[in-house]
């Protein structure tokens, strides 16, 4: 049996050598903690190169950057006197090895009916099956949102848990905007496991989960390109397809985003120019009159970001939203110890346009709206390997438990 699980695990991961991109050569480069003087030149090459995580102010900047960039980025930091260390010196081994680990648990952990794995990443289909399995099997609370197609015309669903109470109030949240951040789709899934299995969280509220906003990016991170990020729509660079779903919201959409195709945070043509984003975004303001909680999960940062990404002038119920996330992050510390910060997301002078929270916040009108940015994991936090998984849902799930609960107690 082992000869042949390794026979399978080599041909899946020798078959899908030639489609997949090598990341040989490529660095990760990490700097020391930013100062406020550093923010606006750093902020500038965020448009142009690949910055993970959150830059600001006291925090390190971690940009995984290619052999030709290597040298460009390094010069630049010089001439800013930012100290810096390579990280990473090559990713491609580390690409290679998470690719061999999870075609292995997929031999040796397969999918079950109606049943999230969290000793691996799930491929889309497998969650998509997942909400359709859970829909079937409990009719009476569950129910599938369908939201139309992706670019590439993949399907994609969400799916709502109720009791069936009118008027009830409502708490959304969604997953895998950003198609790299797999670490952040096992949370949407351990909340759909936690309030199927609890009535009286269905009697709290109506749940809107969205386990992967991104399907193609998503996909295309498992079949082609491990740290794809945005969408797979084409762009007028044949070179530069894609879009960053979470610079297309129509929130301040042209204020200040770049237009180069390259980018990875290039924001489209238009205000929901995405299909997805566009689908996602309207189904908020359908509900928007009895949502009140609205949480985007990504990776990573451990913060707790709240409105407004393009000013860091207080928004009016900045100490509401201050208190829910705090409640939050001291549930999450109570865990395991680890502490998330509560951060309005602008504080870092790292300026957004276009985002999630700031459109269920300023377009649709919802009074808690975050943006959750998990613990890293791997070679530069992108690439956790599967055995964080689970840490990562059992300490999360509290924390957000103890953000509901505050918003509907408020």
């Amino acid at each position: 049996m082992k000869l042949l699980s390794s026979a399978v695990v080599l041909f899946l991961v020798l078959g899908s050598a030639l489609a997949y991109k090598s990341y040989s050569g490529y660095q990760v480069l990490k700097t020391a903690p930013l100062t406020a003087a550093a923010m606006p030149y750093i902020n500038r090459m965020s448009q142009r190169f690949d910055f993970w995580g959150t830059p600001g102010v006291g925090r390190p900047a971690t940009v995984m950057v290619s052999p030709e960039e290597a040298p460009v980025v390094v010069a630049a930091f010089n001439r800013m006197r930012v100290a810096h260390e390579v990280l990473v010196a090559d990713l491609g081994p580390q690409v290679e090895n998470q690719r061999a680990e999870r075609e292995a648990l997929k031999v040796s952990s397969p999918s079950k009916p109606r049943t999230a794995s969290y000793d691996r990443f799930m491929e889309f289909v497998e969650i998509d099956a997942h909400i359709h399995e859970t829909a079937d099997g409990n009719p009476a609370i569950a129910s599938v949102l369908d939201l139309g197609f992706s670019y590439g015309g993949l399907e994609f669903h969400g799916l709502k848990l109720s009791n069936g109470q009118p008027g009830q109030k409502a708490v959304w949240f969604d997953c895998a905007i950003h198609a790299r951040e797999w670490l952040s789709t096992p949370v949407c899934l351990r909340i759909i496991d936690e309030v199927l299995a609890d009535p009286a969280l269905r009697d709290l509220a109506d749940w809107y989960i969205m386990p992967v906003a991104n399907p193609d990016g998503y996909d295309y991170s498992f079949t082609d390109d491990r740290f794809w990020r945005k969408t797979r729509r084409p762009t007028a660079d044949a070179n530069c397809p894609g879009t960053d779903p979470n610079r297309n919201f129509d929130f301040l959409w042209d204020a200040g985003n770049p237009t180069d195709y390259c980018s990875e945070v290039y924001p489209g043509t238009g205000a929901f120019s995405e299909p997805e984003v566009a689908a996602m975004g309207n189904f908020i303001l359908d509900i928007a009159d009895n949502l009140v909680l609205y949480v985007a999960v990504h990776s990573y940062g451990e913060m707790i970001l709240y409105p407004y990404g393009h000013t860091v002038e207080p928004v009016p119920n900045v100490d509401q939203l201050i208190a829910a996330g705090t409640a939050s992050a001291d549930a999450i510390a109570a865990v395991a110890g680890t502490a998330y910060t509560v951060e309005n997301s602008a504080s870092g002078l790292y300026f957004t346009y276009g985002a999630s929270d700031d459109f269920a916040y300023g377009r649709g009108a919802v009074e808690f709206a975050y943006t959750f940015e998990l613990s890293a994991g791997g070679s530069g936090g992108f690439d956790p390997p599967a055995s964080q998984i689970q840490p990562t849902v059992d300490e999360v799930w509290p924390g957000m438990l103890a953000l509901v609960e505050y918003v509907l107690a408020n």
